[in-house]
């Protein structure tokens, strides 16, 4: 898609297989938190960098509208963007189905301070809290109890792992989600996230740098030959020069002989899981034995692995969730070719 113009007949065909991907991603990373209880990977963030983004793709190609409440100067919160982006994702997407006819969401935002004695199972301290309402169907008061049990669902299609997800990942977030709702009335989600102290790490502005000219070039390791052509595409298209290995030997093989000849590579992208081969993190090892400064970036589907969430105890620079878009691939090589470790949002 990136290589066409916009009025080109393929390119709405192409976009909706992208949205039909990423909503197969995030069912996956449900069913991976709730089997596995996915550990976050928290940065300091503020909510509106990323809230108005995920409500409007989640409300993509439906009848429903919402209305955004958020005052100003709302503390950041320690999280894990892609994880509760995946929550909020899911409350609106429940909101939207509790509608058939239509209507309008209301999405809100706010500080609150919880005291003691805490009037919520929350421990004191300052919470960011954030609240989304539909005014449909509402649920029944005797299934209240049971909405966020695995696989309970009233709805014909759906998987019932949504909210048992949502749940999941609040509660490792050392936050909370409650629901009110009455019959015919309508429905009211709340989660409440500790307040950070720390200072934000503004991502916003990542897409305005995505695609300035750049040179270098890229090692790509990775068995699977259609993630290597896909990534050396999106590295080509961000202004480097990709190099593709199909193995770990192969990878280190280019690798030394690129440093032979003067020219190292100035990041490798490596793929943590390849079967029947050397596994990704034997590779960073032996790359990292020929060249102490080479910049390494793990990528991984399994976003369970613990190199994943700690790639620096493992002698990684950096962490790349598949699948990934350009605009995230792009963000870790600016980022890890500066000297800075990052792991792109799941």
């Amino acid at each position: 898609r990136m290589e066409m113009g916009p009025e080109e007949r393929a390119v709405d065909r192409l976009r909706d297989a992208e949205k039909a991907a990423l909503r197969a991603k995030h069912l996956t990373q449900q069913l991976l938190t709730f089997a596995r209880g996915g550990i976050p990977v928290k940065i300091t963030a503020s909510v509106d960098d990323f809230l108005t983004e995920v409500v409007d793709f989640a409300l993509s190609g439906s009848n429903v509208t919402y209305k955004l409440v958020m005052p100003d100067k709302i503390w950041p919160v320690a999280a894990d963007i892609g994880q509760i982006s995946q929550v909020i994702d899911n409350l609106i997407i429940n909101a939207a189905q509790a509608m058939p006819e239509g209507g309008a969401i209301t999405v809100a935002v706010e500080n609150v301070t919880v005291g003691d004695p805490a009037p919520l199972p929350l421990k004191k301290g300052k919470y960011v809290k954030l609240s989304v309402s539909d005014h449909g169907i509402g649920i029944k008061e005797e299934h209240l109890a049971k909405v966020f049990d695995p696989f309970f669902t009233t709805k014909q299609k759906g998987s019932g792992l949504g909210l048992t997800s949502a749940y999941s990942i609040v509660k490792n977030h050392d936050g909370l989600i409650t629901v009110d709702s009455q019959l015919h009335q309508g429905t009211t989600f709340s989660i409440y996230l500790p307040a950070s102290p720390g200072p934000v790490r503004k991502k916003g502005k990542s897409r305005k740098r995505e695609f300035t000219p750049r040179t270098g070039k890229i090692l790509i390791i990775d068995d699977e030959e259609v993630v290597r052509d896909v990534a050396g595409r999106y590295v080509r298209h961000i202004g480097y020069r990709p190099d593709l290995a199909d193995g770990g030997k192969r990878g280190i093989a280019l690798y030394e002989t690129a440093l032979k000849k003067g020219c190292p590579y100035d990041a490798v992208i490596l793929d943590l899981t390849m079967p029947g081969g050397m596994g990704g993190k034997e590779v960073a090892k032996k790359i990292r034995a020929i060249d102490r400064q080479a910049k390494i970036i793990a990528s991984s589907g399994y976003s369970t692995d613990p190199i994943m969430s700690k790639f620096k105890k493992f002698g990684f620079d950096g962490a790349l969730a598949k699948p990934y878009r350009i605009s995230e691939l792009s963000e870790v090589l600016e980022t890890v070719i500066g000297g800075k470790a990052v792991i792109s949002k799941q």
